[in-house]
């Protein structure tokens, strides 16, 4: 097998692979805000956890981002990129977004 073949498959998958990583880094972001406000895993009841909790997702955040940009850099899908980069830098305020305009009815 030659060691351009991996990489040729890789480029013919990165439609369906942007994809699912955009859905995936949606649900990513979104997972860590309940996980940082308390909502999954356990609760924050002093100032120290609250600050701890927020820097764990925010370390969880940045080695999701980091991780996946050096992955699909690598392995040459494009297109994986610009999702992962787009949906991880745009899915916190789209999160948000979710979580508020159902309140305001």
């Amino acid at each position: 097998m030659s060691a351009i073949r991996p990489w040729a498959q890789a480029r013919l998958t990165d439609k369906t692979v942007s994809v699912i990583v955009g859905v995936g880094d949606l649900l990513m972001c979104g997972v860590l805000l309940l996980m940082s406000i308390g909502v999954l895993g356990a609760e924050p009841t002093t100032g120290a956890e609250e600050t701890a909790a927020w820097h764990r997702a925010g370390e969880l955040y940045v080695g999701w981002l980091l991780g996946g940009t050096i992955l699909f850099a690598v392995s040459g899908m494009t297109r994986s990129l610009l999702a992962h980069v787009a949906m991880m830098l745009m899915s916190p305020v789209i999160v948000f977004v979710l979580m508020v305009v159902p309140t305001l009815r």
